[in-house]
């Protein structure tokens, strides 16, 4: 039997509180001895760990940790890369290390492979006694998300995901709003015949960026491309693009959902003799490194991922401290970087050449 089975077959903070029906924090700082819980709350949570059967166990501490809060910064490996291998990760666990700098708070790193495999023991950084909060960062599944929460019993704030009707803070990026204005952009230079690369739309983000490049469409009287779910690879990419062009010869533009597809796309599309952007504009997302890079360099949107970490662990910490406030979804602006891949349809060669 894994330790993760044995840690849902033990009662948890997570049930005490929904038997008290009080947040998991409330009962955490209730069961510390917080003085900022009400003596009345403070006797209803005994009493349901009572009830329960459940033994709080306090972490020890040396004098000078006594204030220090600490937090696991928790992410997927991406196409089984590690996070050092991936930008815009890289700067929201940069932005999160600030924050907890400025505000007296220790960041670990754990890395959640397996998303999918229920039966899949969490890191043990996860249930460690002395954890106060855990930074989820990325398109982690429901499932997922409620089994970490009945085996930790911390703490949750989600970055770069949302789930409907699970009681945890969301700090994201506008990929609604960011893909409208793209694909704005790309209709404002009189694009009407636009793909659209959306990596997987069961990726919350993604999802919400081609959402909004339909919306923006639609505003525009502009018939929606479908989606193009595709991987990394670069010869599959280069079969995709070349089958899109055979199936809509009018194409004239390409909206990525993340800049990486984007890159990937303007390098299969000149081994299909394109040219970026006399042939096809191309924008992306992200606003990575390589965007700047690229050649030509790539129209994107910043979405700022460093604030994202900030924010994520700013409200963590205020959870942490006894924030009861209802569960707040919290969205980041983006902005448009206009830059060499995309140019007006007038300047642009409708002529496209046989691969």
């Amino acid at each position: 039997m894994s330790s993760d089975t044995n840690s849902r077959l033990k009662p948890t903070i997570r049930m005490v509180a929904e038997h008290a029906q009080l947040s998991p924090t409330t009962v955490s700082l209730a069961l510390r001895g917080a003085k900022s819980i009400p003596l009345e709350t403070r006797e209803r949570v005994l009493e349901a760990a009572r009830k329960l059967n459940y033994t709080y166990a306090p972490r020890t501490h040396t004098a000078a940790q006594t204030d220090t809060q600490h937090l696991v910064f928790v992410m997927p490996e991406v196409d089984n890369q590690p996070i050092t291998t991936n930008p815009f990760y890289g700067e929201v666990l940069s932005g999160a290390e600030q924050a907890c700098t400025m505000q007296n708070a220790s960041l670990t790193f754990a890395v959640l492979s397996h998303l999918d495999h229920t039966a899949t023991p969490f890191p043990s950084a996860l249930l460690n006694t002395w954890l106060d909060g855990i930074l989820l960062v990325g398109p982690y599944p429901r499932s997922l998300i409620e089994r970490l929460a009945d085996a930790s019993g911390k703490t949750i704030v989600l970055v770069d995901n949302w789930t409907v009707g699970l009681p945890y803070d969301s700090v994201m990026a506008d990929d609604f709003g960011g893909a409208y204005i793209s694909t704005q952009h790309l209709l404002n230079l009189g694009h009407r015949f636009i793909g659209a690369i959306v990596g997987r739309l069961d990726t919350p983000s993604f999802a919400e960026r081609y959402r909004g490049y339909c919306a923006a469409c639609q505003d525009a009287d502009v018939a929606p491309q479908p989606a193009i779910e595709m991987g990394w690879d670069r010869s599959a990419i280069r079969i995709t693009l070349q089958k899109l062009l055979a199936d809509e010869p009018r194409l004239t533009a390409l909206f990525c959902v993340a800049d990486h597809y984007a890159v990937i796309s303007m390098e299969a599309l000149r081994d299909l003799n394109l040219t970026i952007p006399h042939n096809i504009s191309v924008v992306g997302f992200d606003n990575e490194p390589i965007a700047r890079l690229a050649h030509p360099s790539l129209t994107t949107l910043n979405n700022h991922p460093r604030i994202l970490g900030r924010l994520g662990v700013q409200r963590l910490l205020a959870r942490i401290e006894g924030n009861d406030d209802p569960p707040q979804r919290i969205t980041i602006g983006t902005e448009l970087i206009v830059r060499e891949s995309t140019q007006a349809m007038e300047q642009q060669c409708t002529q496209i050449p046989p691969p």
